[in-house]
């Protein structure tokens, strides 16, 4: 049993770039285990004066929906800026076949009610590409952030 247990947080999640080192679906719940998550000072839960990273953690989306999977396949394009919408071609693939080996970069809850949640993660897919960005939208009951320690303990 983990130590430290949150519900739907992502408003105390301040992302920079973290790696899924290891995904499992399991009935119909979704469990990333990432290698940390930077937490903002005023999470419940923070016991430091300042934000903090907790080692490693896991995240579970409870009966939880995939509504989009897929990464941008920019490798045609011959210009520094890229605009992934209109620049290069959308490839839909299966979520766990894109977050294989995947960072994510920034996330964002697009709908939330009594219900549900519809949230998008978005970085870099690293299976399809050094550069390939990639994108995934879940819709999902609740999710629970789940770990041990902080990295400064």
């Amino acid at each position: 049993m983990a130590k430290y247990i949150s519900e739907n947080c992502f408003e105390s999640i301040n992302w920079q770039s973290v790696y899924i080192e290891e995904v499992k679906v399991e009935n119909n719940n979704l469990f990333l285990t990432l290698e940390c998550i930077q937490m903002v000072k005023e999470h419940p839960l923070n016991p430091f004066d300042t934000e903090c990273e907790t080692n490693e953690v896991v995240l579970v989306f409870y009966d939880f929906e995939v509504l989009d999977s897929g990464y941008y396949d920019c490798s045609q394009v011959q210009k520094q800026t890229i605009d992934f919408d209109k620049d290069c071609t959308y490839v839909e693939i299966p979520l766990l076949k894109l977050i294989n080996d995947f960072t994510i970069v920034t996330e964002d809850i697009k709908d939330k009610n009594e219900l549900s949640f519809e949230q998008t993660f978005e970085g870099f897919a690293w299976n399809f590409g050094e550069d390939t960005w990639g994108y995934f939208r879940l819709q999902y009951k609740r999710m629970e952030m789940m770990w041990d320690s902080f990295y400064n303990e």
